[in-house]
């Protein structure tokens, strides 16, 4: 059973511990509702430890009652949660975020709530290629983003004066880190000055959610167990 003392051991490990006894974000509030193959909902996640990779200095968070979590689906597929690890992780984006910002991707929008909280930033445009998803959220997030349909990579967003630039196009389950790599490639090519920063990434000058690289050794086995269990099957 997953309990305090629990918890205590992996903090005596060197593992770093979000307890969490109450949730709230943004989406918390958002109606629950569905166009096309898209869709808001909520469920709860249970009283538990849950991996924080790294973000916002920790490697667990620990759930330490129910609490909703917010999703955007897209065909079944989980596309973007409000749990711990997202939202603490878009308001550090956000946090290091300055100037005229280009985002692709719109997903639940975490990251505008916390943008135009930021007093550096000017200019909020969001490219999204699902028209359904920006139909869902579109009025949900703060009126000073300007949202676009269309792609993020088309030429028209290149040489223009974006200060900073957040790509949060992938999920774990489908996350290529060769087209995340490239996709930094391209856009620091083309924005040299700005900070161009990848949420999924492990590196910090790239996603400067993750502020612990080295992560305690109970999670370091985890992740060994679980590709170990992967091979197997």
């Amino acid at each position: 059973m997953i309990d305090d003392d629990f918890v205590k051991a992996l903090e005596e490990q060197d593992c770093d511990v979000l307890r969490v006894r109450e949730w709230k974000t943004p989406a918390t509030d958002y109606p629950l509702g569905k166009r096309g193959s898209v869709e808001i909902v909520r469920k709860d996640y249970r009283k538990g430890v849950y991996l924080m990779e790294g973000v916002a200095n920790k490697d667990f968070f620990f759930v330490e009652k129910r609490i909703p979590v917010t999703s955007l689906k897209i065909s079944g597929k989980t596309w973007m949660v409000d749990d711990p690890l997202h939202w603490e992780g878009m308001k550090r984006l956000a946090q290091k975020s300055k100037g005229n910002v280009l985002i692709g991707g719109l997903g639940l929008g975490l990251v505008l709530h916390a943008l135009a909280n930021n007093p550096d930033v000017k200019r909020i445009d969001v490219v999204e290629r699902n028209k359904d998803v920006i139909e869902l959220i579109k009025d949900l997030v703060p009126r000073k983003v300007n949202i676009h349909e269309g792609d993020v990579f088309d030429e028209k967003w290149f040489k223009k004066d974006y200060n900073t630039v957040i790509l949060d196009l992938w999920i774990t389950e489908t996350a290529n880190f060769g087209d995340m790599i490239r996709s930094f490639a391209t856009f620091k090519t083309e924005y040299p000055e700005a900070n161009v920063y990848i949420w999924g990434m492990r590196e910090p000058s790239i996603n400067p959610a993750v502020e612990k690289t080295k992560l305690c050794k109970f999670y370091q086995e985890l992740m060994r167990m679980s590709k170990r269990r992967l091979m197997e099957l």
